[in-house]
């Protein structure tokens, strides 16, 4: 890890890692954390509590570099289930006819209270919303802002399976050691081409107290692609995060990927793109594990023979999170989230 770990904020149940992409420009390090209190900040912060305590987001900055040598591959299936379902939602907010391998969808139309429905809705001003994208006021989605002077606006996280209990949680018996995810990403109509930061969090996380286990790192560079990273914070078998220590050096850097396509740049302003993304734990005592992300249909990166959790085996793959991480603008920029699929097939973007 980069010595120079650490940001002006307070993290007490987890944060996202950064990353300044592979390019010369000014950005975040894939090696850097949340970690250190920079004073206190404003009560009035829009916080939830969870069972590892309430969070309070706030202003930070940070730079540095990182170092990785990941292999590649594509090796999950890509085949996909057919995306047209109609029908009332079920238990787990899927259409009543979709397909048996969905375990949990979020189209947040339902959405009227984020804070009591979201399992996790650790909020810093006006870092997050569910709003009206478009106009259909009926429309809802999840609206993810980059505020001026805030580098860490906070976290919202969407849970299925065996884990952490709190809000509205899918398929809460299953324990998943690989899943798909697909969900829509779109930048605001007047996004000028800007370092988007964290972009989705594929996390196995302990039930407990919310502790990262293990996670795949979807973010943004400063030229507009992918810089996927992967992390573990599994030692000789035993869980090291606890659920406040987790950007401040307990989780560790094990593989980071960079994709081709240009994404966020004012070009692609106002455009939505489907991202789906692979996550598969290693086979306890092996290093077999794997990780993919596609945008519209085309593999961005691949990579595996990951040991993403050494013999550990308490919990699945259980956790989506969406962060407000990236350097502050001068402005401020949204970008939406929608339409959440989690399964145990690829869901494909119809």
């Amino acid at each position: 890890m980069n010595p120079r770990i650490g940001f002006a904020l307070v993290v007490l149940a987890s944060g996202c890692g950064s990353d300044g992409g592979s390019d010369d420009q000014a950005g975040t390090d894939p090696t850097s954390s949340s970690s250190a209190s920079a004073g206190s900040l404003e009560t009035s912060a829009t916080t939830a509590t969870t069972t590892a305590g309430t969070t309070t987001p706030g202003e930070s900055s940070s730079s540095g570099d990182a170092t990785s040598n990941p292999t590649s591959s594509s090796s999950a299936d890509s085949s996909s289930d057919d995306g047209a379902t109609t029908g009332p939602p079920d238990a787990n907010g899927c259409p009543a006819d979709a397909p048996s391998s969905w375990v949990g969808c979020e189209d947040f139309d339902g959405i009227d209270d984020p804070a009591s429905q979201i399992p996790q809705w650790n909020v810093y001003e006006d870092a997050f919303g569910v709003e009206a994208d478009g106009d259909d006021p009926s429309d809802l989605a999840l609206r993810i802002t980059l505020t001026p002077g805030l580098q860490f606006g906070g976290w919202v996280t969407l849970r299925w399976g065996d884990g952490p209990v709190g809000g509205v949680v899918d398929s809460p018996d299953a324990q998943l050691d690989e899943v798909w995810v697909r969900y829509s990403l779109r930048t605001g109509d007047d996004w000028p081409g800007y370092e988007i930061g964290d972009v989705g969090e594929v996390i196995a996380m302990n039930g407990p107290d919310w502790a990262i286990a293990a996670e795949m790192a979807i973010r943004g560079d400063a030229n507009g692609r992918l810089h996927p990273l992967g992390w573990t914070c599994i030692f000789d078998g035993v869980l090291a995060c606890n659920g406040n220590n987790e950007w401040s050096g307990a989780l560790q850097l094990i593989w980071q990927e960079q994709g081709t396509g240009t994404f966020f740049d004012a070009a692609g302003a106002g455009q939505s793109r489907c991202v789906e993304a692979y996550m598969r734990l290693n086979t306890p005592g092996a290093a077999d594990g794997e990780a993919q992300v596609w945008v519209d249909g085309v593999q961005e990166i691949g990579t595996d023979g990951v040991d993403f959790r050494e013999s550990w085996s308490e919990f699945g793959i259980n956790a989506l999170r969406f962060t407000n991480f990236a350097e502050p603008p001068s402005e401020p920029l949204d970008f939406w989230v929608d339409d959440v699929v989690i399964a145990t097939e690829r869901v494909g973007c119809d």
